[in-house]
């Protein structure tokens, strides 16, 4: 019979063997690729079992134009004389509101989400031919109210309408122009956007939320609109809660909800607590019965974006061994790259290429592009027509040019950036692609089920391949220049984080030189900064592991840029 030291020995031993076998960089890689998918398959089950036992549909509404919806049942024991129709913000889609309509699902209401006119998976062109938005998507909605009426529950089925952002035009809109629809009990405005304003009678038990940190802008209009569904002068509308009552069955309110900007409130259990809130006091006191939490969804759909952008490290160092690549040499030291040996490139000029370029892009673009908003473009890639995608990959390209410009203009630039080797390019290109491919089915399949969808139709698939042969060379240039510093430097990461900050100031800058044109970028600037910030740490990774990575992380770069853009912005005739 074994000792207890005897087997705290053999404890120790097998221990330090399995610690041997971790030490192996294919073991500890391996190992954590699928502890990262494991993590993300976890918080996937987790995120749908938020959902229970809600049967989700998909279908298209052949209206005055064909809308790509989502229907939300409730099981039939549960289900109350209530439907929800949702309507979503600009650059967004039907799953974007996904969350509120789980939640209100919960509750035993029959909820509708649609795409609007050239967002999504949406066929038409946003505005159409005469470029009239706004009566395209009330029109888009009305579609969508007509088709829930006609298969309601109940002859006595209540409507609420709920709008996002853009949608609040719509859903108030279409309140404001339908006073005497009976069936309408509630309509919901959350970061509105509404200019018409609201009567002492329409729209019915108005509530309008927006958050402490909304868009400039947003809080004045909640109040404006509320002011004017009360009949008083906004200066009497003061405090985060204002609240009136028109008569007996008519309420309007307003909140803004702390901490929350124009993003996460669509997201933010605050938000559904206090539409349902809303809802059980003006529509059915039986919503809100069903305890829910949207944090609960919101919090492992987030462990899932995180654990799949992390597996993006071990997946890139397998994919290297597997093909054979060169791992990347040991980093020189900065007395052994000095600035006087042969081909060497002083610090200084490395830092001004990349801004001296994206100026050249800014000034061009402030030069070229037009600024209304529906102008036809100057560029012959005028046939892509994505509002403002088309012009974010026109400034890479700009800013592409440029750069190659300067690189090979000066000798001693060009004489410090060394390719890749030949046979590696195609196979760095390769597990660029892999890591896309992986990205799209662990990232993108989580975010398209359970907050904006970023699957790619195929109007949207070749301009996403289109925007990456623009967007590339641009990326292409930029990490031969830095990775020519990097023995230079002594922490190389800030090189690239330095590079990510002055992408993202470059993009606020055209948004500032073409605010008409180019003002809905600044919804999007946040995904996109946070995308920047990340394939920074991925260059710098790449360069860890790998020797001249830059056909890999430029091609990556390239597309998964392209990837958001073409996914998210809505497409124009």
């Amino acid at each position: 019979m074994a000792t207890p030291r005897v087997i705290v020995q053999q404890g120790r031993r097998a221990v330090q063997r399995f610690s041997r076998v971790l030490r192996r960089p294919a073991v500890f890689h391996s190992a954590l690729l699928a502890l990262l998918i494991a993590v993300f398959l976890l918080a996937s089950s987790q995120v749908r079992a938020y959902t229970g036992d809600i049967r989700r549909d998909s279908f298209t509404i052949q209206g005055t134009v064909p809308t790509p919806t989502l229907r939300y049942t409730p099981p039939a024991s549960q289900r109350l004389p209530v439907i929800a129709v949702i309507a979503h913000g600009y650059a967004a889609n039907k799953e974007i509101m996904s969350s509120f309509a789980v939640d209100l699902a919960k509750q035993g209401i029959t909820v509708y989400t649609f795409d609007f006119p050239g967002h999504g998976a949406s066929t038409a062109y946003y505005g159409g031919a005469d470029h009239q938005a706004v009566k395209q998507i009330v029109g888009a909605l009305g579609d969508v109210v007509n088709y829930a009426q006609a298969h309601a529950p109940s002859p006595n089925t209540k409507i609420v309408l709920l709008g996002y952002s853009l949608g609040t035009i719509a859903v108030g809109e279409y309140a404001i122009q339908h006073p005497d629809m009976e069936s309408l009990q509630a309509t919901v405005l959350v970061a509105g956007i509404l200019t018409d304003k609201p009567t002492t009678t329409t729209p019915r038990n108005l509530l309008v939320l927006s958050g402490q940190f909304d868009l400039p802008g947003i809080n004045d209009i909640a109040r404006n609109a509320i002011a004017a569904a009360c009949g008083l002068p906004p200066a009497q509308v003061r405090g985060a809660s204002y609240q009136c009552e028109t008569n007996a069955y008519d309420w309007r309110k307003r909140v803004i909800l702390p901490g929350l900007d124009h993003i996460s409130i669509v997201t933010a259990a605050s938000t559904h607590d206090t539409v349902l809130a809303w809802l059980r006091q003006t529509v059915d006191p039986r919503i809100g019965q069903t305890p829910v939490n949207a944090d609960t969804r919101l919090h492992w759909m987030l462990v899932g974006f995180l654990a799949a952008l992390l597996a993006i490290a071990p997946l890139i160092r397998l994919l290297g061994m597997a093909f054979r690549l060169q791992p990347a040499a040991p980093r020189a030291r900065a007395a052994d790259a000095t600035e006087d040996e042969p081909g060497g490139m002083p610090r200084w000029m490395g830092f001004l290429a990349l801004p001296g370029a994206l100026l050249v892009a800014l000034v061009a673009l402030w030069a070229a592009l037009p600024q209304s908003f529906w102008a036809p473009d100057p560029f012959p890639f005028s046939f892509l027509r994505q509002q403002v995608s088309a012009d974010v990959a026109i400034f890479f390209l700009f800013a592409g040019i440029a750069l190659a410009a300067i690189i090979w203009g000066v000798p001693r630039l060009r004489g410090a950036i060394t390719p890749p080797p030949r046979r590696e390019i195609a196979l760095q290109a390769l597990i660029a692609a892999a890591v896309t491919a992986f990205l799209t089915l662990t990232l993108g399949g989580l975010s398209s089920y359970a907050w904006e969808s970023l699957a790619l139709e195929p109007q949207r698939m070749w301009r996403g391949a289109v925007y990456a042969l623009m967007i590339w060379p641009f990326f292409f240039g930029l990490r031969s220049l830095l990775y020519a510093m990097a023995p230079r430097l002594k922490h190389p990461i800030l090189a690239d984080l330095g590079a990510g900050l002055l992408i993202i100031a470059a993009l606020v800058g055209t948004i500032i030189m073409n605010f008409d044109r180019l003002s809905y970028l600044g919804i999007l600037l946040p995904i996109v900064a946070i995308m920047v910030l990340l394939l920074a740490g991925v260059a710098t990774w790449s360069r860890m592991t790998l020797r001249r990575p830059v056909m890999l992380t430029s091609t990556l770069e390239a597309f998964l840029m392209a990837w958001i853009l073409s996914a998210t912005l809505p497409l124009v005739m």
